[in-house]
């Protein structure tokens, strides 16, 4: 996704910025700024990493919560029985 999304940014920089402002609907002017791909990609990176991080401290912490109420209140039981028709 990252790497489509720098993609598709170069191919509209190259078209020039006339094209990007009228994709946008914005007014037809150069922005006042350069977007470097690698830099946008370095950070998008850093914080999918981030963010899928937090994601697995936070489901590490909803198990060890879960195991812990579980232990108290005793959990659900499942029996299996053997068919006896079998």
């Amino acid at each position: 996704m990252l790497i489509a999304g720098t993609a598709l940014w170069n191919v509209a920089a190259a078209l020039g910025s006339s094209t990007i402002s009228q994709g946008h609907s914005l007014p037809v002017r150069p922005f006042p700024f350069k977007l470097h791909p690698l830099v946008a990609l370095g950070w998008s990176a850093l914080i999918g990493g981030a963010l899928c991080f937090l994601g697995v401290v936070v489901n590490v912490f909803a198990a060890i919560m879960y195991n812990l109420i579980s232990d108290i209140v005793g959990g659900v039981q499942v029996t299996v029985a053997a068919d006896k028709h079998a």
